[in-house]
């Protein structure tokens, strides 16, 4: 399964919830892949090497080299979370992620569950010609309505690439509105809504650790999104299930 985590405006925590999300996948975490074509950050967040990571496997699927055994791309994170990581960077990262938007196999055959985190969708980012191969994209977002207006401008663009109706939103942080009312807008489903926790938060961006952090309120949210999505993508939680993680 290929998971897409990204946002279409501003810096709502995509990275942090693509991390999570990873670490918290049912059963065994998945891998997480940092294709922001803006840079990466999870190298510098977590304290690890930014090669091998996405130039090296951009590099070896260039040269049609088999896209197996990734662990020669893949750094482990302190929280356990194996990850190809990507430079710093911007024109690397976004030279890598061009060249495996045109071999999407090269990421969907790394794991049984990849997530991959694509930053911010801006129009022509080269990370949405991953979109035709994704199972599911994530659109992370504040809750208000500057920024829903900008998602609500963009979906129908970025479900044009997405095999319809696996595109769901994420809603970081306190809303006015209830999620009914924003699946309604939007046209598809509200699949988490994220709660403001900065112990959750400094966890899954590098700046705390310790193993507490699967108890706090971002984590448990980050894994009834992880479990929605490996169960039925195309299904929008219960409201009793969002209530649980506001």
């Amino acid at each position: 399964m290929l998971v897409m985590v990204a946002s279409v405006s501003g810096a709502p925590g995509v990275s942090t919830a693509a991390v999570g999300v990873a670490a918290l996948w049912p059963n065994t975490p998945g891998l997480l892949v940092e294709a922001d074509p803006c840079g990466g950050v999870v190298a510098a967040r977590f304290g690890v090497r930014q090669e091998p990571g996405l130039a090296a496997l951009a590099a070896a699927a260039r040269h049609g080299l088999p896209a197996v055994g990734p662990m020669r791309f893949v750094q482990v994170l302190p929280l356990g979370v194996h990850a190809v990581v990507g430079s710093g960077a911007a024109d690397t990262c976004a030279g890598a992620v061009s060249v495996l938007a045109s071999r999407p196999a090269a990421l969907a055959g790394l794991a049984p569950v990849v997530v991959v985190d694509a930053g911010r969708l801006y129009p022509g980012s080269p990370a949405q010609g991953l979109l035709s191969r994704v199972d599911a994209l994530v659109i992370v977002t504040a809750g208000d309505t500057e920024h829903l207006d900008h998602v609500d401008t963009r979906l129908a663009g970025l479900r044009v690439s997405v095999p319809t109706p696996q595109v769901g939103v994420a809603v970081v942080g306190k809303s006015a509105y209830e999620p009914q009312e924003v699946s309604g807008r939007l046209g598809v489903p509200v699949w988490a809504h994220l709660p403001t926790d900065r112990w959750g938060a400094a966890v899954l961006s590098g700046r705390l650790s310790g193993p507490a952090w699967t108890r706090t309120r971002l984590a448990q949210a980050l894994r009834g999104l992880a479990a929605t999505l490996a169960a039925h993508p195309q299904q929008q939680p219960s409201r009793a299930a969002l209530e649980v993680v506001r």
